[in-house]
């Protein structure tokens, strides 16, 4: 009875320890309440996957978006995001997304670029650092000009 109390009392313990150490989430989900202050974070770019869970080309991605964000995980100042536009309409709304899947870069707030390649990690990978780089350089020459 004792061994008993004290391997609850054990699992309790790594139970509540796991719970309370906090973990950066590779993939961010983004709400109506969340998308726009997000979008706007300075200097990070925000390469968001539009989808709704009834679209076979969504359902067809698997895991790729969790993948991308895994292998994105150390990279400064760029986020991977999604919404599902099933209950998030007014963001895809406000965002022009008529088609499923549909992935976005935003950089300050703003739309960048719309990926439309091959849909594996790597290509995406390269996509996202190409384009937040391009941003951040834009940004740059955007805040000289008004120097």
């Amino acid at each position: 009875m004792k061994n008993d109390c004290r391997f609850a009392a054990a699992l309790l313990l790594l139970f509540l320890i796991s719970i309370s150490v906090p973990t950066k989430a590779e993939v961010i989900t983004l709400t109506p309440d969340t998308f726009s202050d997000k979008i706007k974070e300075k200097d990070t770019a925000w390469f968001v996957k539009f989808c709704v869970p009834w679209c076979k080309h969504c359902k067809n991605l698997g895991t790729l978006w969790d993948e991308l964000g895994k292998a994105m995980e150390g990279e400064d100042e760029i986020e991977i995001g999604e919404v599902d536009c099933s209950v998030s309409k007014p963001v895809c709304t406000k965002v022009d997304i008529h088609s499923y899947p549909t992935f976005k870069l935003f950089y300050d707030g703003e739309e960048f670029a719309k990926y439309q390649g091959k849909r594996d990690v790597e290509s995406l990978k390269v996509f996202a650092l190409e384009e937040a780089e391009k941003a951040a350089e834009k940004s740059q020459l955007d805040t000289d000009k008004e120097l």
